[in-house]
């Protein structure tokens, strides 16, 4: 009888659907990983790396996860940070997909603002792992210690989500007899809630605190990556647009103290030039206006609701280029502008760094209403309140003369415009990091068109798609070319046995790979470019 019993069993077992998942135990919280359709890798989902940043602790640096809730989390519900739009995207993005595509036919009249996204939350602090299969159910001796790529999402401070599909950036990591590698993905708050103005004596708010979040969450990677199979040694950060300036960020954090990552990978580092203290000091008693309230205690207090529509009105009716709320020097996280801690060199010298930026970044930001000098300057002027008017004057007469001979890499207002944003956004901050690190690191000029800010995004995680979000045709073997790079260079760094050596390093001579449709060639980009982007690095800062 106790035999037929047994036998029972076993045929049930052998009948019984396959495993549906992976479990990790954090100790504080337990997480089942849902097997991803391509069968390689397990998804944990929305797992909390802090406190809920709501209440008392609403504005403030990020507070570790300690509360213990040890009910199994199958990452189902979704979570991203109240997010907000500027209203100068409905000229500047119109206006690009024109540059790019030709007049465009005349579209129906502004609707209604689009409802607040049902998955935004304060509570907002998650994060998510894929980890490869083989890490929890494989056949033998299971993987460990894989390499980790942790990826920090742009859109201006302002939007974004760790939400996305990295599968086809995963598979490259299975090919050519790689073991494959643990991906991780972060949420960081964002807007009025990341980036909260404060007064003299508001001494607990943070004004860098979603800065400090993604800090938060890398030292989280590097304290539980094991148990997901990774190796808290091996971690490499990537971002683009506002992810990879906060990796700049997190380099010169507290003048370059140590960090949780061993390689970083920069795509198009942008952010607002020259947000010092007194640009934030105004932000803040533009943001109180908006909330109809005289102080910080009174902003805390508002509802969650009301908080989003303040964020989404203020960041709406930012200046062109710039989203209002933002990383700042606060004197502790962010001790000085950016350039200046990166031209000093402030950041640790044991961190391999590659950088890269497209070739035409200047598009998305260019404002097509600025037809002579003066508009030129005043939108700096509105960009960098900070600087003084001597310096914006120098700015257009001598870094970006009115000499639309050709001489200077532009024809007219529009690409002068175009050239100067794109330099002082993205691509001085490229190459102040190089300065960080002596010239030691790599480079390279993403070159494919359309060329535009974070179209290279496209071909980090492409996952078989045909074409991009305009419907213009992927080049595949670009994507595949890049993907290699960032998985190479996540697994094994840029050495000779990797295919990221093909970038070259930078050295004094300004090397970079300029990857285009045609194919790719080691380049030495315009010496002027070099000598304007000094300007914006060490003129624009100095006395």
């Amino acid at each position: 009888m106790a035999n037929k019993l047994i036998l029972a069993g076993l045929l049930a077992l052998a009948q019984a659907p396959a495993v549906l998942g992976a479990t990790v135990d954090l100790g504080v919280s337990v997480h089942l990983g849902a097997l991803n359709a391509t069968g390689s890798y397990y998804a944990f989902n929305n797992i909390p790396y802090a406190e809920p940043p709501t209440g008392s602790r609403r504005f403030k640096a990020p507070f570790p996860k300690v509360s213990i809730n040890r009910t199994v989390n199958d990452g189902s519900v979704q979570r991203i940070c109240p997010s907000a739009n500027p209203a100068w995207f409905g000229i500047s993005v119109p206006y690009m997909l024109a540059q790019l595509f030709g007049p465009l036919p005349p579209g129906p009249p502004p609707g209604p603002p689009p409802p607040v996204d049902p998955r935004e939350t304060e509570d907002c602090l998650y994060l998510d792992v894929k980890a490869p299969k083989a890490v929890f159910d494989g056949p033998g001796i299971k993987p460990k210690n894989l390499p980790v790529l942790v990826w920090i999402h742009g859109g201006g401070f302002a939007g974004g989500s760790k939400d996305g599909n990295p599968a086809g950036l995963i598979k490259q990591g299975f090919r050519d007899g790689k073991k494959g590698f643990v991906y991780v993905a972060i949420n960081y708050r964002l807007g009025l809630f990341g980036f909260p103005p404060k007064g003299p004596l508001d001494f607990d708010v943070a004004t860098n605190a979603g800065l400090m979040d993604q800090q938060l969450a890398l030292l989280w990677v590097k304290a539980n990556i094991a148990k997901f199979g990774g190796d808290p040694n091996k971690i490499t950060v990537f971002g683009e647009s506002a992810g990879a300036s906060s990796i700049a960020f997190l380099l010169t954090s507290y003048n370059g103290a140590p960090v949780p990552f061993k390689r970083a990978l920069l795509q198009s580092p942008a952010t607002r030039p020259a947000t010092d203290q007194a640009v934030y000091a105004g932000v803040y008693n533009e943001v109180l206006a908006a909330a109809g309230v005289s102080s910080i205690a009174a902003l805390r207090a508002l509802p969650s609701s009301t908080l989003t529509d303040v964020n989404r009105a203020v960041i709406g009716a930012a200046g062109f280029d710039h989203f209002t709320l933002g990383p700042n020097v606060d004197g502790i996280f962010v001790p000085d502008q950016l350039p200046v801690l990166l031209r000093k060199g402030r950041v640790p010298k044991n961190v391999e760094v590659m950088v890269s930026y497209t070739s035409d970044e200047g598009l998305l930001f260019t404002d097509p209403r600025v037809q002579d000098n003066t508009a030129f300057k005043a939108l700096f002027q509105q960009l960098m309140p900070s600087i003084p008017a001597s310096k914006i004057n120098q700015l257009a007469t001598t870094v970006y003369p009115e000499d639309f001979s050709g001489a200077q890499g532009y024809t007219d207002q529009s690409s002068r415009l175009r050239l100067a944003l794109a330099e002082g956004i993205v691509q001085c901050n490229a190459f102040a990091t190089h300065l960080a690190y002596k010239n030691a690191s790599r480079a390279f000029i993403f070159d494919v068109f359309p060329k535009i800010h974070a179209e290279d995004v496209a071909y980090t995680f492409w996952n078989g798609e045909s074409t991009d979000s305009f419907g213009i045709p992927i080049n595949l073997p670009v994507a595949l070319n890049l993907q290699k790079w960032v998985v190479d260079y996540a697994m094994v760094g840029a050495g000779p046995a990797s295919a990221a050596n093909v970038i070259p390093i930078y050295t004094n001579a300004a090397k970079t790979l300029q990857v285009s449709d045609t194919g790719n060639s080691v380049i030495q980009p315009d010496w002027a470019a070099n000598r304007r982007c000094r300007w914006w690095v060490e003129g624009l800062f100095a006395p």
